[in-house]
This record gives structure tokens, sequence and C-alpha cells, in this order.
């Protein structure tokens, strides 16, 4: 696959006219003597249609699995058991897919609309295996808290001013408070007390990384190398 040299179109190989522009795609003359040809505009068109292509294609994929899985469930069971996990499992990848692919230039509705899916698919899948046991108690404040770490992470490298190892840093702080939420939330849910224990080493290690990260960042925003500072 080449790209047209005229107007960026991507081309089957032995081409010789361009089908969207009709020229010759080796040949850039015409677009050095008009500098003003609209490529971006038809690379971003190219973009959205190898999106809208892609999205299609998943589509035709995730519900014609789902439909397999159905079918095939209903006629080794006679009823619908193990096909509605799967059928929900797929569906709420395409979901996701599409929402990654639509939405992405808009963080907050992006990031939104996933914990929503997510949140979704994890109670469907509670209420099927006999009830709300885990959802509540467990799935609830653990998927809320990841999506609340990625929004702050997303939030401080959106508004560093100088973004380098100290987003890297404090993203992993950011990180340890979610592992110390879910070692409380795990605790509270299996033993009835809280106990903290695996999460407290997790973010203590994490700490003594996230001071190093810190510290080479703003040393070497003043122009400072670690070897002359140690004198090595």
């Amino acid at each position: 696959m080449t790209l047209c040299a005229n107007c960026g179109v991507e081309l089957d190989d032995g081409l010789n006219i361009c089908p969207l522009c009709g020229r010759d795609p080796l040949d850039n003359s015409e677009k050095n003597n008009h500098p003003s040809v609209n490529t971006p505009e038809v690379m971003q068109l190219h973009k959205k249609e190898t999106r809208k292509f892609l999205w299609e294609l998943n589509g035709i994929i995730a519900f014609s699995g789902i439909a397999v899985c159905t079918i095939v469930d209903l006629i080794t069971n006679k009823s619908l058991n193990w096909s509605l996990y799967s059928g929900i499992s797929v569906l709420t990848a395409w979901i996701i897919l599409t929402l990654v692919l639509f939405t992405s230039k808009w963080s907050l509705i992006m990031v939104s609309a996933l914990m929503i899916t997510i949140l979704s698919a994890l109670y469907l899948i509670d209420l099927l295996s006999g009830g709300q046991e885990w959802f509540f108690p467990v799935a609830l404040p653990i998927t809320v808290s990841a999506f609340l770490v990625t929004g702050i992470v997303m939030i401080i490298y959106k508004y560093a001013r100088l973004k380098g190892l100290n987003v890297v840093a404090s993203g992993l702080i950011v990180l340890s408070g979610l592992l110390i939420i879910i070692e409380m939330t795990l605790d509270n849910y299996l033993k009835g007390i809280v106990d903290l224990r695996w999460s407290l080493i997790a973010a203590v290690s994490i700490f003594a990384v996230t001071l190093l990260l810190f510290f080479y960042h703003y040393r070497m925003k003043k122009g400072n190398s670690l070897d002359s500072f140690f004198h090595v």
C-alpha cells in the first residue's frame, strides 16, 4: 500500500491514477506548485473512514459471536445459560471499542461512559449469578475508585506545566491510594473488618519510587545531572 503524493489517500499497489484526485500518485509537482492543497483534510477524511470501517467490522464480529453462542447454548441446554455471560461480555467490549473510537476527543465523556458501561455489565453478571451479592459491596466501589484514579491522572497530565517524570510519580501516588481502597473493600467484604497489609507495603514501596522520580525530574529541570550532583 502506498500514499498518493498529491492528496495523501491510500492506494493499492499498481495504480497509475489516483481515484480521488485523478493525478499521477508518484508525481507531486502539482502539489509543490499549489501549496494550498488540502492534504490534512483528505487525511482526516481517510482516518474517519478507516475508523468507521473498523467499527462496522468489529460490530459484525461481535454480534455474530453473540448469535453463535446463543444458538449453541439453546441447542445444547434447551435454554439460555452460559451464553448470557458471553453475550454481556462481548457486547460490553464492543461498546467500549465504540466509545474509544468516537469519543476519544472528549476525555471526560469517554471516561464517564466507560465507567457506566463497565458497571452495567458487572451488575448484569452479578444479577445473573443469583442475586446482588458482590456488585454493591465490591465491584461498585472498586470500579468507581479506579475510574476516579484515571480521571485524576488525566487532570494532572492536562494541567501539569512540565510533563515528565513528575506526571508518572503523581500517577503512582494515586495508584497507591487505589490499592489501599481495594484492600479495604475486599477485607470488609470477606472478613467484615479492615486489616491493611499488602496495600500498605505496596504504597510504601511506590512512595519511595515516586521520591526518586520527583527528585530526578526537578533536578534535571534545573540543568543538574545526577553524576555532577553526587560528584561521580
